[in-house]
């Protein structure tokens, strides 16, 4: 999980990104106003709760970077109600690199194309990220494949007999 921030007519925001790594699904994306413990903690229940809806509720590792947000007591607490929290560094190899790559992605690859301008805005084209990226965009490091369907597979080879 991290945040990256936007500059925008209306001032600054910033999107939240929860991504299952092994799928390279993006769970959500929350857009706020400012970094808060409460609004981290709410991004990854909503996230989790995308996984929860497909059968998945094994012991999650939640990975994040140092911001306040993240080693707040709140956001530990949330992390250790459904597994535990691990503190990565961006250049730590299995780190917050591919999540740094989905924040670059979400900015030059979808947001500064589009020219959004307020909040409401970057709300709206953050879900329309999330589903372009999940469902129309291939991976070279899942082998083309979409993170989307990756996910699904995953979900349903845990309930295989």
């Amino acid at each position: 999980m991290d945040a990256t921030r936007f500059s925008l007519t209306d001032g600054a925001a910033w999107v939240y990104v929860v991504l299952d790594v092994g799928s390279r699904a993006v769970l959500h994306l929350e857009v706020v106003r400012n970094l808060s413990a409460s609004s981290a903690v709410t991004a990854l229940q909503t996230g989790l709760q995308l996984l929860h809806s497909h059968g998945v509720k094994e012991s999650i590792v939640v990975m994040s970077d140092g911001g306040s947000d993240f080693t707040s007591q709140a956001f530990r607490q949330a992390c250790e109600e459904v597994g535990c929290w691990i503190r990565a560094k961006v250049s730590q190899r299995g780190g917050m690199g591919i999540l740094e790559r989905v924040n670059r992605n979400l900015k030059y690859e979808w947001i500064f194309r589009q020219e959004v301008r307020s909040i409401t805005e970057l709300r709206v084209q953050c879900g329309q990220f999330q589903h372009w990226y999940n469902t129309q965009r291939l991976h070279s490091a899942l082998g083309y494949a979409y993170p989307w369907d990756k996910l699904i597979a995953s979900a349903k080879s845990l309930f295989a007999a």
